[in-house]
């Protein structure tokens, strides 16, 4: 018990900066030549920026950004923010395409007049 209770010490009184998100305040000068145009709906990493930067295209054509947090990336086979260990960015791109069968099918039809 009073190991756990060491640990849990430890751990809480690590400074609180160390495992901050990171801003966009604090990525200067940033620039994205990530392109929505033609692309289908949909979340696609920007592998100029190692995956930790990801692109929400709507369905005009605009382009949203987001940055996952420290120490993820983002996973397009996923499309979610993963430890970067888990990302092999150099592969994103082969998964493009699952964005383009999101919508393909409508939803299935539920009968709200025939209840059990």
């Amino acid at each position: 018990m009073a190991a756990a209770s060491i640990a849990i010490g430890y751990v809480c009184s690590k400074p609180a900066g160390h495992h901050r998100v990171k801003r966009w305040e604090e990525i200067s000068n940033l620039t994205f030549n990530f392109d929505c145009t033609d692309r289908a709906v949909g979340f696609y990493a920007d592998t100029e920026h190692h995956c930790q930067i990801f692109h929400m295209c709507d369905e005009d054509g605009r382009r949203i950004p987001y940055i996952c947090a420290n120490d993820t990336s983002f996973n397009q086979q996923f499309r979610i923010c993963d430890w970067d260990y888990n990302v092999n960015c150099n592969e994103a791109q082969d998964w493009y395409y699952l964005n383009e069968l999101t919508y393909v099918t409508d939803p299935p039809f539920v009968d709200t007049d025939n209840k059990l």
